[in-house]
């Protein structure tokens, strides 16, 4: 910008006092006036200049902020640093800096070759803009303007720039101090084109930038903003445009990226969905393997257990009684070995549905494991408890219909009373359990939990160092019960079977002590003394002219016993006893626990002559494959199939058909727990060979069986009953 002098009046011109006052006042009257002119017109471009700063100061500010979101979103600092940067082309600005919305600084601009700026940091003691920045905004010729940074109209940061008036002030001074020189009229027509040029060249291009930010807050990006002239604020309007072309081509990118984010999240909420779904699924099968049997559905251990807790926790708050019980079925082992273990998954698994249709719905069955069953029965007593043993027993007798054959299935049930038999769940398990031992012992069906009957109580362990000097003591006894043959009435032998009778306690039964014998080891021992006892009773009883037979039952460790057959045969030639006068009773389910070895020793007996009679006939399940390679002589069918013979057909067809078997295999049948009148005459009508029960006698010692000879009908024997 450059300046004229104004050319001053020629002196010689200037001759009179009049004219020179004139020209005086006139002088001092123009100076006056354009003193006064040149101060308005310094004041109006200083007001004006100022409102052009601010508003170029805002449009930056405003710029800047529109262009931080998406650096900010993507990280790219350096672009934002170089916006930044590119303010300080622009002289009068003193600083900028850009902050997030916890008011940490993202970059920053200071003009460092500003005298305040630099007079500022050494005021702050450092140069950490936010304490140079507070510095710099106390000076009166500074001043700042601050814009949002907006996204989704949510603040996330904002925009602060800083300018001085120190220019514009220096600027006005000299125009002022030029104007004074040049003169009134070169002021007046020299303001007049500063203000057109200052008007068309500052104002016009302002305005456009102002509209043009305007544009770019709504997000309209495709209208360019008029470049009037090549200079500062036109580069400033051509770098706009491309700042608004770049933007707006970054707008379409992000548009188009946030469609295939939207696609990709859809996508992947569906993938979210199905593999949510499969997790429930495999949680669903998680939870059921992890607390339901496999086989049956049933709940397993782990769940009988926890529904057994919320049962006595229950009874805790309200105080009532409820039953525990235990089950496992009779000589399971036996379908597994003779049938296979498919036909004994089948074989659970229908019973599983059976007792669970037998129960209420607020009672809880269980399967522990393997052939054990367990019920949970809330708000019941002994009493009811038994009346359930019954149902399950009673839907027990119906035989089990599987793929190629029917089976009859037995159990033993063990019961225990809360809070009676105990207040916690293993104490009640633990009673149950042995409850189901001693039902299974006594073949009684169900048990209810007796400490006596505890092998861990002081009475049986009592029992179990007693039984050890019972034999020598002279407590143990053999008593006899007479075996009948239907066809004519005689007495065709008798059984032998042990009793003992304790000094202090009295009578125990063979339920009762047979097992600790078992368990203690004396077996071996206590059969030598039985057979002993009997082919010696044998001998007496043949000197008088009696020479029927004497049974005995043998345990399944005889059968395991090797030395067992060399033993029994010193025996019979002790006593002089022909093998034929003895007949050894072995239960189906001994010689099905080893079949192999059981026929060995078998075998054994057969080559001494010694008759064998298989005890307990139809409770287990030996197969005739099997039973047509054993050296047997007869069968004894078991009195739970007899007893009821005349109430259930079911029953009366097992006896028939065992019957028929045993006779077309050239077998005797043998009839045991005989009662009353009316079963002896079915037996008969079924041709059954013989029979025992409490209908002919109970067993009784051996001096009792005088009577028993001439001409040994059963008559004798039912007086002898009666004496």
């Amino acid at each position: 910008m450059s300046y004229r002098q104004p050319q001053g009046l020629p002196l010689h011109r200037l001759r009179a006092n009049l004219a020179v006052k004139f020209v005086v006042v006139v002088a001092g009257f123009t100076a006056l006036t354009l003193g006064l002119t040149a101060w308005f017109s310094y004041q109006s471009y200083r007001a004006v200049y100022l409102e052009h700063q601010h508003a170029k100061v805002v449009i930056l500010a405003q710029f800047v902020a529109s262009i931080s979101p998406d650096r900010i979103f993507s990280y790219d600092f350096v672009s934002l640093h170089s916006y930044v940067r590119e303010l300080s082309k622009t002289r009068d600005l003193t600083y900028a800096y850009v902050v997030d919305n916890k008011g940490e600084p993202l970059t920053a601009y200071l003009d460092k070759t500003d005298p305040l700026v630099m007079t500022a940091i050494r005021a702050a003691g450092s140069e950490d803009i936010r304490k140079v920045v507070a510095q710099i905004n106390q000076l009166p010729e500074v001043f700042s303007v601050s814009a949002p940074i907006l996204f989704n109209h949510e603040s996330i940061g904002s925009v602060t720039i800083g300018a001085t008036r120190r220019f514009v002030d220096d600027e006005l001074d000299r125009i002022l101090f030029w104007n004074a020189v040049a003169g009134i009229a070169l002021v007046v027509l020299l303001s007049l084109g500063i203000f057109l040029v200052f008007r068309h060249n500052i104002l016009a291009p302002t305005q456009h930038l102002i509209a043009g930010a305007r544009r770019v807050a709504r997000g309209e990006l495709r209208e360019p903003i008029p470049v009037a002239s090549p200079d500062e604020l036109g580069q400033l309007a051509g770098s706009f445009n491309e700042m608004m072309h770049d933007l707006d081509q970054s707008n379409n990118e992000r548009a188009k990226a946030l469609d295939e984010l939207r696609d990709l999240n859809r996508t992947l909420e569906i993938r979210v969905e199905e593999r949510t779904r499969a997790i429930e699924i495999v949680n669903i099968e998680l939870e059921r393997l992890a607390l339901y049997d496999a086989l049956t559905h049933l709940p397993n251990r782990t769940l009988f257990q926890d529904r057994l807790e919320h049962v006595l926790k229950t009874a805790e708050r309200e105080p009532e009684p409820f039953a525990v019980m235990l089950m496992d079925l009779d000589r399971f082992k036996e379908v597994n070995d003779t049938f296979g273990h498919h036909t004994g998954d089948q074989l659970l698994n229908q019973l599983g549905h059976r007792l669970v249709a037998t129960l209420r719905d607020t009672d809880t069955i269980g399967r522990l494991g393997g052939d054990e069953f367990a019920v949970v029965l809330p708000a019941t007593n002994r009493e009811s408890a038994v009346r359930v043993a019954h149902k399950i027993f009673e839907t027990l007798k119906q035989p089990v219909q599987l793929e190629t054959m029917s089976l009859m299935v037995s159990a033993s049930l063990g019961i225990a009373i809360y809070p009676e038999h105990g207040s916690d769940a293993s104490t009640l398990l633990k009673h149950a359990d042995i409850a189901m031992y001693q039902a299974k012992q006594s073949k009684s069906g169900h048990c209810i939990y007796d400490k006596e009957l505890d092998t861990h109580s002081p009475r049986r362990m009592t029992l179990m160092n007693d039984i050890r000097g019972a034999i020598d003591a002279g407590q143990m006894q053999l008593y006899y019960q007479p075996i009948v043959a239907l066809r004519n009435g005689t007495v065709r032998g008798v059984e032998a079977l042990a009793r003992w009778t304790h000094p202090e306690k009295g009578p125990i039964p063979p339920d009762q002590f047979i097992p600790m014998i078992e368990q203690t080891g004396l077996i071996k021992a206590f059969s030598h003394w039985v057979i002993d006892t009997a082919l010696r009773q044998w001998s007496i009883w043949n000197a008088r002219g009696i020479n029927e037979a004497v049974s005995v039952n043998l345990s399944m460790l005889n059968l395991q016993d090797r030395e067992f057959p060399a033993a029994l045969a010193q025996l019979l030639t002790k006593w002089s006893v022909p093998p034929h006068a003895l007949m050894l009773e072995v239960t189906e389910s001994a010689m099905m626990s080893d079949p192999e070895h059981a026929l060995d020793t078998l075998n054994h007996f057969q080559s001494l002559g010694v008759d064998i009679s298989i005890d307990d006939f139809g409770t287990g399940y030996s197969s005739l494959s099997h039973l047509k390679r054993l050296p047997v002589n007869e069968i004894k069918i078991d009195r739970a199939f007899v007893k009821d013979m005349r109430y259930d057909k079911d029953d009366e067809v097992i006896v028939r058909s065992t019957i028929e078997l045993a006779h077309n295999l050239g077998l005797m049948v043998v009839a045991e727990g005989v009662e009353d009148v009316e079963t002896l005459n079915l037996l008969a009508d079924l041709n059954c060979d013989l029979a025992q029960g409490f209908y002919f006698g109970r067993p009784f010692p051996a001096e009792r069986l005088h009577l028993i000879g001439e001409p040994q009908l059963v008559r004798p024997i039912l007086e002898v009953k009666r004496s």
